[in-house]
């Protein structure tokens, strides 16, 4: 085994692990949220059952790039995913923290939001608002277009 081969490895075993271990955290914020009630309002429990599915699908998405690295370095690749997973994946947590600081979506205790001083700060804290709104979208469009768009027969060329 190359120095390369051993470190991808190592990479994909440290994403394993680190993908069991969000999972093992999300089991137990779904057991705390259980025991608790969501909290008090009905209102909140999906979008709180929204975050953990978010939180879900990233621990999936790095036991899966690990599983991938750890077959690459032993020498046996799997096939590329189709769709840009990780951009899709990206671009919704970041549209879903987005979403809910700015509704105040999920009540913060220790968290204060940002309050707009005067008018300027209001207009800009909206423009931007909107501005990650629109990366985040394109985000998960470009993950999209990946599956869709077509895939040429590409021949390996040697050097």
């Amino acid at each position: 085994m190359t120095a390369k081969g051993g470190g991808i490895q190592l990479f994909g075993w440290l994403c394993l692990i680190a993908g069991y271990g969000l999972g093992l955290v999300l089991i137990r914020g779904i057991f705390l949220g259980v025991t608790r009630g969501f909290g008090a309002d009905p209102s909140q429990v999906f979008w709180i059952v929204l975050g953990y599915l978010l939180f879900f699908s990233l621990a999936l998405y790095v036991v899966i790039v690990g599983r991938r690295a750890v077959s690459l370095g032993r020498g046996k690749p799997k096939p590329k995913a189709r769709f840009g997973w990780g951009r899709m994946l990206f671009g919704a947590i970041l549209l879903y923290g987005s979403a809910v600081d700015r509704f105040h979506l999920i009540p913060a205790r220790s968290v204060r939001h940002l309050e707009p001083a005067n008018r300027t700060e209001a207009i800009s804290m909206k423009i931007t608002a909107i501005l990650i709104a629109c990366g985040c979208l394109s985000l998960i469009g470009s993950g999209i277009w990946r599956g869709f768009r077509p895939r040429s027969a590409s021949l390996p060329i040697h050097i």
